[in-house]
């Protein structure tokens, strides 16, 4: 692992609800809505608020959030945000009308038009193909996946933002253990949960294909080793949003599972006699 001086996590922003455009989602994860947002800054920012009466998920997500944008993957950028729900009018006809004030998760909206990868393969353009080689860090995305045991990948949470060909990684609630939530399952780091994108699609792949994302794995563990995960949720969100939630167990849930990624990526891929063969270089 890398000695190297820690690299700062970037802290979770703050913001206001100032319009909500309209809905875009529901499912068991709650209530989506497009809003503009005004952050601490002053600044206007258009994003999505979701509401959820599990905090967990809200945890989950800020967590995620910072980690994931600590390493250089295409996460929004994360917002707490205090929604008051008077403002949820009958035309969205919510579940939530009425609650009062509501904590709840927001991100950036990545680009100025963007919709889930699942919609723009409905009527894929010749480009898409393209961006999709090219912007697309699989590898990176399925080792993000292991590390912060999400186990709820899909077309619909992997963004595309046609104007720069981007593709953002979205909906991380059901990270840290997600199906162990009953007791967020922190006291195993070493726990196997879903990995989609590789249950899905490790059978087509070739050993070649098995190790580049192993490769990229090693990186990006070794990466999180370098990360000042003491400053995730340096402003304690975490503990008003939910005082039972303690944040050093989701600390030491991730500095432990850094150890457990590679492992349970291998055997998830059957590549067991790979699991401790450093990365090759070109």
């Amino acid at each position: 692992m890398n000695n190297s001086t820690p690299k700062s996590l970037e802290p979770i922003g703050r913001a206001e609800v100032t319009t909500l455009l309209g809905r875009i989602g529901e499912g068991n994860d709650g209530e989506t809505y497009k809003a503009e947002l005004i952050d601490a800054e002053g600044r206007t920012v258009t994003g999505y608020v979701k509401l959820t009466l599990d905090p967990r998920k809200i945890i989950a997500e800020l967590a995620t959030a910072q980690v994931g944008r600590a390493l250089r993957l295409r996460v929004p950028r994360p917002f707490i945000v205090l929604l008051d729900t008077a403002d949820l009018r009958q035309e969205f006809a919510s579940a939530y009308t009425g609650r009062g004030l509501m904590v709840c998760f927001a991100s950036q909206q990545a680009g100025k038009r963007s919709y889930s990868l699942e919609r723009a393969l409905r009527k894929p353009r010749p480009y898409l193909a393209a961006a999709i080689d090219n912007q697309f860090d699989l590898a990176g995305t399925i080792a993000l996946d292991e590390l912060v045991a999400n186990d709820d990948r899909n077309l619909g949470n992997i963004i595309y933002a046609p104007g720069k060909q981007e593709l953002w990684l979205i909906d991380h609630g059901r990270a840290l253990t997600g199906t162990y939530w009953a007791l967020w399952g922190l006291d195993d780091p070493s726990v196997k949960v879903g990995n989609v994108l590789a249950d899905e699609n490790a059978a087509g792949w070739d050993e070649a294909q098995r190790r580049k994302i192993l490769d990229r794995t090693h990186e990006l563990v070794n990466e999180c080793s370098t990360l000042c995960l003491d400053e995730l949720d340096r402003d304690g969100y975490f503990a008003r949003i939910d005082p039972s939630t303690n944040k050093q167990e989701i600390i030491a849930f991730l500095r432990e599972r850094i150890h457990h990624t590679v492992p349970l990526l291998c055997n998830r891929l059957q590549l067991g006699h790979l699991s401790l063969t450093p990365p090759r270089h070109s």
